[in-house]
């Protein structure tokens, strides 16, 4: 059994709505749901009768409640009794996308440790909403993440804030071909699209793009050959020349001086978006409020 069940079952037997447990949890209705059916299919008993509104409990659901809520207790102060054994004031946990950890973490740390000084530093990798669970549950002291209108993050604004940290851009790249132009170059045609590396419509990159996408009136003509929740696949075949892809300038600006992919677009249109640090409004030791102080850019 998946702990993360217990915590959801928690939410939604508070909020008595799977579509406002879900937002609480950070996950999309669907998957939500599935969590929840995985929990009854352990237990072996339904938990929630669906057939009335608001949803309630069964009196299997009523019996594991208080169960659920001193299991999720004990697991979390076990966790920190642990953390604490092992020196775990001394590390500073960061939760953050797989892309930003290599475009934009180095920056914000070496800008941290400039107005800090020295800390260890737990990075924990994942989805905008899984680095927002790790935040709400205490298992991270900062989310570093994408920010846009397309992107709502729902934290509490009166327990958690959040501090701009920099910015960033979609830029669309192709390897070149032996003159130095681009091997894949916008806007196609319809008899000849351009092959483009594409991003799951899940992932926080793909959202963003395809609002920039939707704002400009260029007409594109495209045909999507590999799609990915993994900017770092696509970046490595559009280095192997397989397609277009808009990435971010962060994570491909050493390509650019050096070559090895080029602009696809002569228009120099991109994506902009802002990089955003996160944190509990009361943190846990001075150090984090350190970090904190030593994270805006204007500290640098």
């Amino acid at each position: 059994m998946d702990h993360k069940w217990l915590e959801d079952f928690i939410a939604l037997a508070r909020e008595r709505s799977f579509s406002r447990a879900a937002e609480l949890r950070h996950v999309t209705q669907p998957q939500f749901s599935r969590r929840i059916r995985a929990l009854e299919l352990w237990v072996g008993a339904d938990l929630i009768n669906r057939a009335v509104m608001p949803l309630a409990l069964t009196a299997a659901g009523e019996e594991l409640l208080p169960v659920a809520r001193r299991a999720a207790a004990s697991l979390n102060d076990a966790r920190s009794r642990i953390r604490h054994a092992r020196g775990g004031l001394d590390w500073v946990t960061l939760a953050t996308g797989r892309t930003l950890s290599r475009s934009a973490v180095p920056d914000w740390l070496a800008r941290a440790k400039r107005g800090a000084g020295e800390f260890r530093l737990r990075i924990l990798t994942g989805s905008i909403h899984e680095g927002a669970t790790a935040l709400e549950q205490g298992a991270a002291d900062f989310l570093l993440s994408f920010t846009h209108p397309r992107l709502p993050l729902l934290l509490d604004g009166q327990t958690f804030e959040g501090l701009a940290v920099g910015t960033d851009e979609l830029v669309a790249v192709s390897a070149p071909r032996a003159d130095g132009q681009p091997q894949h170059v916008l806007p196609g045609t319809p008899r000849k699209p351009v092959l483009v590396l594409g991003y799951a419509p899940t992932l926080a990159l793909g959202q963003i793009l395809q609002d920039g996408l939707s704002r400009n009136s260029r007409e594109l003509h495209l045909h999507t050959v590999t799609e990915s929740d993994f900017a770092e696949s696509l970046h490595e075949q559009a280095l192997r020349g397989v397609g277009l892809a808009w990435l971010p300038r962060g994570l491909v600006e050493g390509d650019l001086r050096s070559g090895r992919l080029v602009s696809a677009d002569s228009t120099g249109v991109t994506v902009q978006f802002e990089i955003r640090l996160y944190r509990p409004r009361s943190p846990r030791n001075e150090l984090v409020q350190r970090i904190w102080s030593a994270s805006t850019p204007a500290a640098s």
